[in-house]
């Protein structure tokens, strides 16, 4: 008599199902991470476009700014005195950029590194409401510096 070695179709079919239920039971506990983890993102390339538009500003010595790629939601870029892109970012879908003032065109810098405008605040919202999903707030204060924060814009 010869043994067989594996396993049956309906042994298969009731281990899928297992995990069929276990996945329907764990997924939707990750689209919290998910949303979090896409304004955390958002929120650290914005911080670094500000870092990097402040830096280029000091080292050109030249007015370089950050605006936005069609609106804030979509990304932004880093562009010199002459309009001249020096570096892009898109945002993620998931998240909503919104700024104070309202009809923010640009954060410009100086050759100092301050800023040529008035202190802006920039919150990163998702684009779905979810409980456990908190809003990220940069301000960048007159000396150029940026702050990030968690939660909503003072």
């Amino acid at each position: 008599m010869r043994t067989q070695s594996g396993f049956t179709l309906i042994e298969m079919m009731v281990t899928l199902s297992v995990i069929g239920v276990l996945l329907a039971l764990a997924v939707p506990s990750f689209r919290q991470v998910i949303l979090n983890q896409g304004i955390r993102t958002a929120s650290f390339d914005l911080f670094s476009a500000l870092e990097y538009a402040r830096s280029e500003a000091i080292k050109r010595s030249n007015i370089v700014s950050v605006k936005p790629s069609g609106n804030w939601t979509t990304g932004w870029q880093v562009v010199d005195v002459s309009n001249n892109k020096l570096r892009g970012w898109t945002a993620t879908s998931s998240v909503a950029v919104t700024t104070t003032p309202s009809s923010l065109a640009a954060i410009s810098f100086g050759k100092d590194g301050h800023l040529t405008t008035s202190a802006p605040k920039l919150q990163i919202d998702p684009t779905t409401s979810m409980n456990g999903v908190e809003s990220r707030c940069i301000q960048v204060d007159l000396i150029g510096r940026p702050r990030t924060q968690t939660g909503a814009c003072p």
